[in-house]
C-alpha cells in the first residue's frame, strides 16, 4: 500500500513523514489517526487508478524520449512509428501485468 497516496487523496495530505507501515505513520496533529483498515480500504479502491497514473507518466516519458524518431527524415522510421502507436494504445488494454512495448533496435 502507498500510505502517502492515500493520505494525500483522502486526508488532505496529513502526513509528517513517509511511512513504511502503519506503525511508523506519524500523523503529526491531534485529529484522530485513521485505522490501518480504513487506509487499506481506501487503497483498495484507488490502487488501480494510482498505478495507471504512474503507467501513463512512464508511457508519456517513453514517447517524449523517442519524439525525434518520428521525424520524416529519421532513418528506419517505420518501426518507431509502430512502437509509438503501441505506446499510445497502451492505456486502452492496460492491466497491472501489461508490459511496455519493446522499442526497435
Amino acid at each position: 500500500m502507498n500510505y502517502y497516496a492515500v493520505l494525500k487523496k483522502y486526508y488532505d495530505g496529513k502526513i509528517w513523514g513517509i511511512a513504511e507501515d502503519y506503525s511508523t505513520l506519524d500523523w503529526g496533529d491531534e485529529t484522530p489517526k485513521p485505522t490501518d483498515e480504513e487506509l487499506t480500504n481506501h487503497w483498495d479502491g484507488m490502487e488501480h487508478e494510482y498505478l495507471e497514473n504512474i503507467m501513463r507518466q512512464q508511457r508519456n516519458q517513453l514517447l517524449k524520449d523517442c519524439d525525434h524518431c518520428a521525424l520524416p527524415d529519421f532513418p528506419n522510421r517505420e518501426p518507431w512509428l509502430v512502437y509509438r502507436q503501441l505506446l499510445r494504445d497502451l492505456p486502452e488494454d492496460w492491466t497491472i501485468d501489461t508490459p511496455y512495448p519493446t522499442p526497435p533496435e
